[in-house]
């Protein structure tokens, strides 16, 4: 059996292509563009680069870009202040916070703090709420995370079926985290079928191998790279790979006074070959796709705010 690698740069790219045309069109209609606010922090894993890689392609679709890299050692009100003048700057039409945070911040308090208007990545409260229970009508956009798997899937022709066995495999350090247990349920309550089994798995559970054997699906989210052992899987499993390591910097082949990332994710997808029906991998999986309908959705909030019913060409 050959496994499919589901990559996410074509959809990536396809989305980013929508966005430019779609900005230039608001240039023509509204004389303004959207724009949209990262906030990251010195000093975090990843931080170097993927805040500019955020940057760089905000900016390349168009999107009128601020940014705010905080000290490592921040407090969370010098944070709160940032939000809060965004938060009441009318040309800006979204927020991201980007992750992981440092430790001593309380994620939850931060995001509820950003304008559920402005926060198009679906974290906020508000927004979680409109994506687990769409019947409230309440839903301004769609929420990243299970709007890129579903993108891919579509793209790659992958159905993972109905009646199915889907196993979240977490490390404590994300079980124990309330806003992303709250993240992984609300993406799950989008993508997972109704008739589908859903297992939460602990890292340090006695009975985690028994659990990934048993997965059709198996969403792996681990700061442990290339942790997840080939003779736990279930052949045909079709594996999601969501959390980004570094795990080391190396010369660049065309620069070699340019350090660049080495990025693992928590399966090693040359090891799974034959096992794993389909792997959405890391690097090159649903991060990518994620960060395209961040910007996507932050059209939306400039359509939004610009009082327009209308969607223009992106549809979602």
């Amino acid at each position: 059996m050959e496994t499919k690698i589901i990559r996410g740069d074509p959809v990536r790219d396809r989305i980013l292509a929508e966005v430019k045309a779609e900005v230039e069109q608001l240039k023509e209609e509204y004389h303004g563009e959207p724009g949209i606010a990262f906030i990251g922090f010195g000093g975090v894993p990843l931080a170097k680069y993927n805040v500019p890689m955020h940057i760089q392609l905000a900016t390349a679709a168009g999107l009128r870009v601020t940014s705010r890299i905080m000290d490592v050692d921040a407090g969370e009100e010098d944070l709160l202040e940032i939000i809060r003048a965004w938060n009441a700057d009318d040309s800006i039409h979204a927020i991201v916070l980007l992750q992981p945070l440092p430790p001593h911040l309380n994620p939850v308090r931060i995001v509820n703090c950003i304008s559920p208007v402005k926060e198009v990545e679906g974290f906020h409260p508000q927004n979680m709420m409109a994506t687990m229970i769409p019947d409230i009508g309440a839903g301004r956009y769609p929420m990243c995370l299970p709007e890129a798997l579903t993108e891919m899937f579509r793209d790659a022709g992958v159905q993972p079926g109905h009646d199915r066995e889907w196993v979240f495999l977490l490390d404590e350090a994300f079980t124990g985290n309330t806003l992303t247990k709250m993240i992984v349920r609300a993406a799950a309550s989008r993508v997972v079928p109704d008739d589908s089994t859903v297992t939460y798995v602990n890292r340090d559970s006695e009975n985690m191998v028994a659990h990934c054997k048993r997965a059709d699906v198996l969403v792996v989210v681990t700061k442990f790279p290339e942790y997840v052992s080939p003779g736990w899987l279930k052949p045909g499993v079709c594996i999601i790979d969501i959390y980004s390591n570094l795990v080391r910097e190396v010369p660049s082949k065309t620069d070699p006074m340019r350090l660049v990332p080495v990025i693992r994710g928590g399966v090693n997808p040359d090891s799974v070959n034959g096992i794993a029906g389909a792997i959405l991998p890391i690097p090159g999986g649903l991060m990518t796709v994620v960060m395209a309908i961040l910007f996507r959705n932050t059209v939306i909030a400039f359509r939004n705010s610009a009082g327009s019913q209308a969607r223009g060409n992106i549809k979602w």
